[in-house]
């Protein structure tokens, strides 16, 4: 029985030392992909809003780089190794710290609708609109907290026409853009007549490249299209139509556009352009 278990007291092999490195890494890793699944990047917009870049960025750093070393440098018997492998530890912690810390700021904190669009809202980009609204004297809102596999859905009133001049000084005067006032936020849950009128029309969806990829996305949902709305979104690394559900006021899909697809408004521009 003892000599059975003496390998638990042996120096491990190089090839033990790195899959026990990988194993501590997966675990630590997987933790990281919970919360940016769970709460950070929920649904499509780990894909869309920097989930995934982020991703890949803390996996080079645990997956990769801290195992590697200790593939390479690990060797029974070594002068020095303990010294060797709390280096490594070292530099992976740091990496991962600051990985962390990086996607973190980068995260999803709310999806606001402002200028007709669904657009998302980093943590990082709230807290600076806010540092700025402060220096002009202005008190930020509060966002309402994430929950599981849920954001905030705000929006930002358009203005009329009595303080569109107003809206447009504010701008100039290096007031942050409306989907980052934080001051002007209203819920959407009670404020959905505020963007009705911006739904997008077949017709719309059709010109844009995105009407196949939205009636793919109803099938597979059971959905009809009179049971839903479409709106324009503005991710980080994504624009194209939002599918809305107006009855419990949440967003259902993003239907990114075609790459080299040309919203209506743009492509009326264009041919007014050209018939000048």
């Amino acid at each position: 029985m003892i000599r059975s278990l003496s390998w638990l007291y042996a120096t491990p092999t190089r090839g033990v030392a790195f899959a026990i490195h990988l194993i501590l890494s997966l675990l630590v890793f997987s933790t990281l992909v919970a919360m940016m699944l769970l709460f950070w990047f929920p649904g499509d917009l780990f894909f869309i809003d920097g989930g995934w870049q982020g991703l890949k960025l803390v996996a080079m750093v645990d997956l990769v780089l801290g195992p590697a070393l200790t593939l390479i440098l690990f060797k029974p018997g070594k002068p020095k190794l303990v010294m060797d492998m709390s280096m490594i530890a070292a530099i992976q912690l740091s990496a991962l710290a600051y990985g962390f810390y990086t996607t973190h700021q980068q995260r999803t904190v709310a999806v606001v609708f402002a200028e007709n669009t669904f657009n998302t809202l980093s943590a990082k980009a709230n807290l600076e609109a806010n540092q700025q609204l402060r220096k002009l004297d202005v008190q930020p809102g509060t966002l309402p907290p994430v929950s599981l596999f849920k954001l905030p859905l705000l929006v930002t009133p358009a203005p009329d026409k009595e303080s569109y001049g107003k809206f447009l000084e504010n701008i100039l005067n290096g007031y942050p853009g409306p989907q980052e006032r934080s001051d002007q936020y209203v819920p959407m849950a009670t404020h959905h007549d505020m963007i009705k009128k911006n739904a997008l029309s077949h017709e719309q969806l059709a010109e844009n490249g995105t009407l196949e990829s939205v009636e793919k996305a109803l099938n597979k949902r059971n959905l009809d299209a009179s049971q839903v709305e479409f709106y324009r979104f503005k991710a980080r690394y994504a624009n194209g139509v939002a599918i809305f559900d107006p009855t419990h006021k949440r967003i259902l899909d993003y239907i990114p556009a075609p790459e080299k697809s040309t919203n209506p408004d743009e492509k009326i521009e264009v041919a007014q352009e050209e018939s000048n």
